[in-house]
């Protein structure tokens, strides 16, 4: 790719989407119906992309709540996870951990069981804190977990978009469908976007997308559902996870670290659907049914 053509674009997209700039962080979140299909990957990626590439101020919330690896991949070790902010009366700022091109991360615990059920209280706790991060980040990624747990469901209604990562493995393909189907009772409407992971070419990751969004489209007619981009099969991802790296840091010019970028450069483009709720704080607010 010409280096001085796609720096054109990437200034181009830059300031279209400051013209589309919300005064509230726009809300992903990254998702799947079964886990081992990249989805802690992709999000990882796509927080380096905003920030290094698009100049984002991005925050990374790691929702699996009791097993969370997202500091893992970006071989971080921090000191405090969620779990010291919430049980042990740590602030969120000692919470916080900076990873690469200044993504901030909010790291959760791993093997811990009494993350999996938050009392009001600490629900509470949670909403008071992010309503003053608010002005802080451009974009917040949710890095949830895989599966239709009441978890998984929560941290995915309450963003404005949800990208549902998907192989071609048939099991994926069904997970997703029926993440989407419990999505789409929960709140018929929600954006959901497909990203098709692991594939040759556009042009499977398209047929996969249709593959989907037929069966969809015969038992969901209402499911607001749309082709978010592909990610190619790329040896070099694997070995990016081994060495605790983003690719896009790793090898920028790598075939998945382009892709990525061009994912990240259309979700920028994207304007959030009028009515969709955004904010951190009623993000958090919705967590616990006081809104939405």
């Amino acid at each position: 790719m010409n280096d001085q053509a796609e720096g054109l674009r990437n200034r181009e997209s830059l300031l279209a989407a400051e013209e589309k700039k919300s005064s509230v962080p726009r809300i992903i979140s990254v998702t799947s119906g079964k886990g081992g299909v990249g989805k802690t990957n992709v999000t990882a990626n796509l927080a380096y992309a905003f920030s290094e590439t698009f100049g984002k101020k991005v925050l990374v919330l790691d929702a699996d709540m009791g097993l969370g690896n997202m500091d893992v991949l970006f071989n971080l070790r921090p000191r405090w996870t969620l779990r010291d902010f919430l049980f042990d009366n740590r602030s969120l700022a000692d919470v916080l951990v900076e990873g690469p091109a200044g993504i901030r991360i909010l790291p959760a615990a791993s093997g811990v069981e009494e993350m999996t059920a938050l009392s009001p209280e600490q629900n509470l706790k949670l909403i008071s804190a992010f309503d003053q991060l608010e002005a802080d980040f451009d974009i917040l990624l949710i890095d949830t977990g895989a599966g239709i747990s009441e978890n998984v469901l929560t941290f995915n209604l309450a963003s404005q978009e949800t990208l549902i990562v998907v192989t071609p493995e048939p099991t994926s393909r069904t997970d997703a469908f029926a993440l989407m189907k419990v999505l789409n009772r929960r709140y018929s409407g929600k954006p959901l976007l497909f990203l098709s992971n692991m594939v040759r070419d556009r042009r499977e990751g398209l047929e996969l997308f249709d593959l989907v969004s037929r069966v969809a489209d015969r038992f969901l007619p209402d499911l607001n559902l749309s082709f978010a981009g592909f990610l190619p099969q790329d040896p070099s991802v694997t070995q990016a996870v081994r060495s605790q790296k983003a690719l896009s840091e790793m090898l920028p010019g790598a075939p998945f670290s382009a892709a990525i970028r061009q994912v990240a450069r259309d979700l920028l483009a994207r304007v959030p659907e009028p009515g969709v709720p955004s904010g951190i704080g009623l993000l958090m607010k919705r967590l616990v049914g006081k809104e939405g």
